[in-house]
């Protein structure tokens, strides 16, 4: 099964980036111009990763999907920059500062720090 991503936006980036990635056999790419399509076609494909701009989309719409969609992986490209913030949501219920702790340290981990 493909792994499904939706990409966000309308500028350059990401019509470069979304014809590329449509090439590959294992994901399945869907595009939104606008913020009300893109709500939409979450809800419908409920997809694995959102890829957007970082420079022209509102932080105020891509967010908040975090809370709603823990699972989402959620994808910036800032081409002004040259890099890609990834954000993914982690639910937890009742957090100590030891899971805390735990967290950072296993994050740090991962990154090789």
């Amino acid at each position: 099964m493909p792994r499904k991503l939706l990409l966000y936006g309308s500028s350059l980036l990401l019509s470069l980036v979304a014809e590329s990635l449509a090439r590959s056999p294992g994901l399945l790419v869907v595009r939104a111009a606008a913020w009300a399509e893109a709500s939409r076609l979450l809800a419908e494909h409920t997809p694995d990763a959102l890829i957007f701009d970082l420079v022209t989309s509102k932080e105020s719409h891509i967010l908040p999907l975090l809370l709603k969609n823990p699972k989402l992986l959620l994808i910036g490209l800032d081409s002004e920059q040259n890099q890609a913030v990834v954000l993914q949501g982690q639910e937890t219920h009742s957090l100590t500062l030891k899971q805390l702790e735990q967290i950072v340290l296993r994050e740090a981990s991962f990154r090789g720090e």
